[in-house]
């Protein structure tokens, strides 16, 4: 059954990469793994990113991810979003119960939200229930934990305001 898989795969993602370029003109880089993924406009990919929608990533147009990125959860990013290399979005957790080993506890899933015409850096991750509004950036090497207001800088661990947008 491995063997098996191990030709199923790159063949699924060989038509998938193709019927997404045609149709949409998303461009998705080596060695990326995209499953449960949703795309409404033009996109592009760099290399080494994984995008698994836990249940769904729905991404609006001219979007941009950079180089080894991990996207995981229930994600909705808007239109003309950029994103920096090595950035992560968590978007669920373990159960945390005394008397039951972690690995063994149900996953928490809530959803991460990223409106239109926002810029996220390099290195910063960003976890479940956060929702970072239109026209906001995230400074390199941030971690989000709390929702970011429209027009808003935020750097830090953990984020906090550090400027507007003019």
């Amino acid at each position: 059954m491995p063997i098996l898989k191990s030709f199923i795969v790159p063949i699924y993602m060989l038509f998938y990469r193709l019927s997404i370029f045609i149709i949409k003109k998303v461009s998705i880089g080596s060695s990326c793994y995209i499953k449960n993924t949703k795309f409404l406009g033009q996109a592009q990919i760099e290399d080494r990113c994984r995008i698994s929608g836990k249940p769904k990533v729905l991404i609006g147009e001219n979007f941009y991810l950079n180089a080894g990125c991990h996207l995981l959860g229930d994600i909705r990013i808007g239109d003309n979003v950029m994103i920096g290399p090595q950035t992560i979005f968590w978007g669920r957790d373990h159960g945390m119960k005394l008397g039951i080993p972690m690995n063994s506890q149900p996953h928490s899933i809530e959803k991460i939200v990223i409106e239109n015409d926002v810029w996220i850096g390099a290195n910063v991750t960003i976890l479940k229930n956060v929702m970072i509004k239109e026209g906001a950036i995230v400074a390199a090497g941030a971690v989000v934990t709390k929702n970011v207001s429209s027009n808003t800088i935020v750097g830090g661990i953990p984020a906090k305001v550090i400027g507007k947008r003019k």
